[in-house]
């Protein structure tokens, strides 16, 4: 008598569920043949890259000071109106417009902070953290990888600066109810361009010199090249008039479009002694090509640096 107990082999019905049985005769590539594998688009990797950054940004402090400035404008006014007792006709148009241009008196000096200081730290940021490094192992274009990081951190700095505008709007709606739309629209347009121009140049300079870019391009920004370009203009190298044409001037051209006679910066306050000297009217369709050329030449010179670089 055999020792083994003979069993039947259970139908399909009666198999248990959750049992596989490897009854397969099919190779690999048959087993794969519905599945299609492939390298995610350049457009489908900037966009990982820039909604990765944009989950970063919420680490940074210096964005949180940025809106905290933001919203101590109507504050600030109060300052001025009430406890300064400053007559707002001498420096800035009495209009609502007008008073947001002086509201507005700091961005050149805030957005070269915010531009040098978190553009120019991206790119560095990654080396040395060594997260690039894993990041560009994998079968990731590094122009996606650059121009992911670029917009990410130009939809914040936009998302700034256009808060900070609402609220210099509201404030003034305290006390005027006129507001010049052409000036307005200018404004805006001017402040479009001269973030596109900081953030490109101190991205580039993070890309190109790595630590130390944010510095150098606040100093760059602020102080050297409008003394540089001063410097010019009053020795007759160059007319005052064509200072319009000098992109790192526009975010002083965006306070003086609402009306405003200067802004925090050197030549702000060079025009503030003299009015005359920059006339913002003279802003054409000229102007806003130098700087949308600047801003490409800069992106891409940024780029090609990151291409280069050897891992």
């Amino acid at each position: 008598m055999s020792l083994l107990k003979k069993t039947a082999v259970p139908t399909e019905e009666e198999r248990p569920r959750g049992t596989w049985e490897n009854d397969s005769t099919m190779d690999d590539a048959q087993a794969h043949r519905d599945r299609t594998y492939h390298i995610r688009s350049s457009i489908q990797q900037t966009f990982s890259i820039y909604l990765t950054q944009m989950a970063l940004f919420s680490k940074r402090k210096l964005i949180y000071v940025m809106l905290i400035i933001a919203v101590l404008i109507p504050i600030i006014y109060v300052l001025i109106r009430d406890k300064l007792n400053l007559n707002l006709g001498n420096v800035t148009e009495l209009s609502g417009s007008g008073i947001m241009g002086l509201l507005l008196f700091m961005f050149p000096f805030l957005l070269s902070i915010c531009a040098s200081f978190l553009m120019g730290s991206l790119m560095p940021k990654e080396f040395s953290e060594r997260s690039a490094y894993m990041n560009m192992a994998l079968p990731m274009s590094r122009w996606a990888f650059c121009l992911g990081k670029y917009l990410a951190g130009v939809t914040i700095i936009i998302g700034i600066f256009v808060f900070a505008y609402g609220m210099a709007m509201a404030t003034a709606m305290m006390d005027y109810e006129y507001f010049n739309g052409e000036a307005l629209a200018k404004s805006m347009i001017l402040m479009l361009l001269a973030i596109l121009v900081y953030t490109s140049f101190a991205f580039t300079m993070g890309c190109v010199i790595g630590r130390g870019a944010g510095i150098l391009s606040f100093l760059l920004f602020l102080l050297v090249l409008p003394m540089i370009e001063f410097y010019l203009g009053i020795n007759g190298n160059i007319q005052m008039s064509d200072l319009i044409y000098m992109p790192n001037l526009l975010p002083d051209f965006t306070c003086m479009a609402l009306g405003s006679n200067g802004a925090a910066s050197s030549i702000g306050f060079i025009n503030m002694i003299q009015p005359q000297g920059i006339d913002v009217d003279d802003f054409s369709m000229t102007s806003i090509i130098v700087s949308v050329v600047w801003t490409i030449g800069f992106l891409l010179l940024g780029m090609i640096a990151v291409n280069r670089r050897e891992m």
